[in-house]
């Protein structure tokens, strides 16, 4: 029997088939990476772990629930927002590949790239400068203008006095990061399209390389965990994920059986990520040394994790498209922008020099200064996202461009990350 238009949108409508243009589990992912790494940042600023009683599984040797893990490793998640943007980024060569279709020329690239993330990541590099000089933060003013300018350029992952001590708001290092990528990104995919698995084999090498030879050896890590070289690995199983994902959608026709099968294969790779997290999180040396030895098999289990959860049963889908993790995943990076900062101020202004102080208050304050951190940090998202965010990219995206008679502007997508 044919499916009416409301039982196909409905989420438990199991006979659905997979739209490979417009992958719509990629927002809630998203959202979800950014409130671990958020979950991560509060933690340290109120010292609060929930504890959930659960005697009704009992039966099963579990007492209580509690996400005490990710306040210790949830910045691992950085490493999913990293796999995600090249997933994304890559969709459209894929279908290039496959299917024949145009892709933007390296101009329009960049010029698309800066739309996405320059406007929004201006606004957070002046306010916490400027927040930083009423502070009284830099000894000189040498150093003030060498930690503004390497912000405004993405080039302050290079000294540690602009990465590591820099006091310009901490969470800037992935920004620099992916705009690194983008810089390499025309030149990845000239030699992607010459074989996508021997492309992913020689960066995800080189990655290792790096990683083993290099990174490991220096004492401390601190400076290298995080530098580009690093994130080949990633990089690379975000452009492979997607050329595969998008083959799969093309050649394999929609079956029900195979969407149950990936369903439980999503599953088990986020058991799979539950396990490296508890791994990292009770490893006793340097954290970070534990992040570097398992990036590129973290980065294969978010990888497992993605494409399995896009090509799974309509309803664990929803779970990742529904309307809350639509819109988490549209506020997500003036999220990650600003609530670090922003929760970092409250407590201060709530008189507490530490989350120690917090916990000592008690739980209530700790849940206080947790919730009000969390709806403050949606709010000013929000509110930087539709009104300084997309105004400015949509007039930079047409600055420049020939309106074409037949053709509306304003109406042309394109693939964000």
């Amino acid at each position: 029997m044919e499916q009416t238009q409301a039982q196909q949108n409905s989420p438990f409508s199991l006979d659905m088939a997979i739209d490979y243009r417009h992958v719509d589990v990629v927002d809630g992912i998203r959202g979800l990476s950014v409130l671990m790494v958020l979950w991560f940042h509060f933690w340290q600023q109120t010292w609060f772990m929930p504890n959930y009683p659960t005697p009704f599984l009992s039966f099963l040797g579990i007492t209580n629930l509690t996400p005490s893990h990710i306040r210790w490793v949830g910045y691992l998640f950085v490493d999913m927002m990293v796999l995600l943007s090249a997933f994304c980024m890559t969709l459209p060569i894929a279908r290039s590949m496959l299917l024949g279709e145009r892709v933007d020329a390296a101009a329009t690239f960049y010029k698309k790239r800066f739309a996405r993330i320059y406007p929004s990541y201006l606004l957070a590099v002046l306010i916490s400068f400027g927040y930083q000089l009423w502070l009284g933060s830099y000894p000189t003013l040498s150093y003030a203008m060498r930690d503004l300018i390497s912000h405004l350029t993405f080039t302050h992952m290079f000294r540690a006095d602009t990465y590591i001590y820099a006091p310009i708001n901490g969470v800037l290092w992935t920004v620099a990061l992916e705009v690194q990528f983008y810089l390499v990104f025309p030149l990845l995919v000239k030699l992607f399209r010459q074989s996508p698995p021997l492309f992913w084999g020689a960066l995800t090498g080189f990655g290792a390389l790096f990683i083993y030879e290099y990174a490991l050896k220096q004492t401390p890590v601190n400076m290298q965990v995080n530098q580009f070289p690093t994130f080949l690995p990633v990089f690379a199983n975000g452009m492979l994920g997607a050329y595969l994902f998008t083959l799969y959608c093309l050649k394999v026709p929609y079956k029900r059986v195979w969407a149950v099968f990936f369903t439980a294969l999503a599953i088990l790779a986020a058991v799979l990520i539950r396990n490296q997290i508890v791994s990292a999180q009770m490893y006793r040396e340097d954290k970070q040394i534990w992040q570097l030895q398992h990036r590129i098999g973290l980065s294969l289990c978010f990888t497992l994790f993605l494409l399995s959860a896009a090509l799974s049963l309509k309803p664990f889908r929803w779970l990742f498209s529904n309307p809350v993790a639509r819109f988490l995943g549209a506020v997500s990076y003036n999220l990650y922008l600003y609530h670090q900062r922003l929760i970092v101020l409250l407590r201060m202004s709530l008189g507490f020099r530490s989350g120690a102080d917090v916990s000592a208050a008690g739980t209530r304050m700790q849940l206080f200064l947790t919730v009000e951190a969390l709806g403050l940090s949606l709010l000013l998202a929000a509110v930087l996202t539709y009104v300084w965010e997309k105004p400015w990219q949509k007039w930079i995206l047409s600055w420049g461009r020939k309106p074409h008679p037949e053709i509306n502007t304003e109406t042309i997508s394109e693939e964000r990350t």
